[in-house]
């Protein structure tokens, strides 16, 4: 166990600091929402509202589940002709505001996103459970079996479907595509969204390496529709649905270590929502992983989670209150696998994607997430129009693609 979580404590002091020199990451494109620097602040900005006076407000994104938002700026503005808007911030502090232009118009603006803070909550048996875990999936072998796919193989690369045995007795797997020629190939673990549909790679489109598009139980090419997880097995820490979702990560890596093509000194991540918290589960439990780029980072800071928006937590909550588990037990239990106490975990270099937009994974949780990572390397690319499928942004892949190639090199 060692292995894994050594040294985590020394971690989570570093990557709780916030004494940032320089921001990490970058919007694109810069449409003046996104504020890398000390104020005051000045919001200069093309609004989507018709010319005149408007009246302008500023609220904290963790108050927008209250009662009464907190309301840091209250004022008027001026809409130009060429709707252009031009209103002083003065001095805030770190953290993401939404804009309140009039009744109509909403958007998030963010502050020095590098500095806000998040501290880990993990329980003191936060190691001790987990490699608990690890061990009993240690114990179990992996038997998988292949499924050959011929409709998405061809002379290049042949496509599997692949099952084998994971924590508890539950079965694992995906989709798999490996290089037809001798070699050694670098391996691209793909973690999917929450719910997501699985899909078949392309043979011809990466001769390079081995591709694999994980399925933790119950979802991906095992998922009933209509079958919901995050509230599955509330009663405990021991019987959560995301204790087994995240052995089956790990048990991925596992696998593809397994593979005779496979260069073990070579493997990245990459997922988004969901899929981009398994890549920090992934990266913290084994670190075989060399380089990871989550997107939009699903499950982190349940708690602040809560008083931005209402999905999941709140599905979580209106679950616990039907079988008469008090919140307090609930946001106790969930301390155990929030993504950000498994990020001081992670040393191995981190890129990050996010909307400045996402209603829900918000900018707040996956920073939660980013602020706490223990990597001496991280960097992050926000796209400010983007609300949580930054899976269509065009802009985030090349980086993505080249940051994973340049690490893997």
């Amino acid at each position: 166990m060692k292995r894994y979580l050594l040294g985590a404590a020394l971690l989570m002091l570093a990557a709780c600091s916030t004494n940032v020199k320089k921001a990490t990451g970058y919007s694109e494109p810069d449409l003046g929402w996104l504020f890398l620097e000390k104020g005051p602040y000045v919001l200069n900005t093309k609004v989507q509202a018709a010319p005149g006076e408007a009246s302008f407000q500023l609220v904290t994104d963790v108050s927008l589940m209250a009662d009464a938002p907190d309301v840091v700026l209250e004022t008027s503005c001026e809409i130009a002709p060429d709707s252009t808007i031009s209103v002083a911030l003065g001095v805030l502090e770190p953290g993401f505001y939404e804009v309140r232009l009039r009744d109509s118009v909403r958007f998030n603006i963010g502050i020095r996103p590098d500095e806000v803070v998040s501290a880990p909550d993990a329980p003191e048996d936060f190691d001790a459970f987990w490699g608990s875990t690890l061990a009993q999936l240690d114990e179990i072998p992996l038997e998988p079996v292949f499924k050959e796919m011929p409709e998405y193989s061809n002379d290049v690369r042949t496509c599997y479907e692949v099952t084998y045995d994971s924590f508890g007795g539950a079965k694992a797997g995906g989709i798999i595509s490996v290089p037809n020629a001798s070699g050694k190939y670098p391996v691209l673990i793909q973690y999917m969204g929450y719910g997501a549909y699985p899909f078949y790679f392309d043979p011809s489109a990466s001769p390079e390496r081995i591709d694999f598009l994980v399925s933790v139980r119950e979802q991906g090419i095992f998922r009933d529709p209509g079958e919901r997880w995050i509230d599955k097995g509330l009663t405990s820490k021991e019987e959560f649905y995301y204790r087994g979702a995240f052995a089956d990560i790990k048990r991925a890596v596992d696998f593809v270590c397994t593979l005779d093509k496979a260069d073990v000194s070579r493997i990245a991540a990459m997922g988004e929502s969901q899929g981009g918290a398994f890549t920090v589960i992934a990266a913290a439990l084994d670190s075989r992983i060399k380089v990871a780029c989550p997107a939009v980072p699903f499950l982190g800071d349940y708690p602040d989670y809560a008083r931005i928006v209402w999905w999941p937590v709140h599905e979580v909550l209106e679950s616990a209150d039907a079988a008469g588990i008090p919140h307090e037990e609930i946001f106790s239990m969930l301390r155990y696998f929030d993504v950000k106490n498994f990020a001081p975990r992670v040393t191995c270099p981190v890129y990050m994607a996010f909307g400045l937009q996402d209603p829900t994974c918000p900018p707040h949780t996956n920073f939660s997430i980013y602020n706490n990572l223990g990597s001496r390397e991280k960097h992050y690319f926000c796209v400010p129009t983007c609300g949580h499928a930054m899976w269509l942004e065009p802009a985030w892949p090349p980086v993505r693609d080249a940051f994973i190639k340049e690490k893997l090199n």
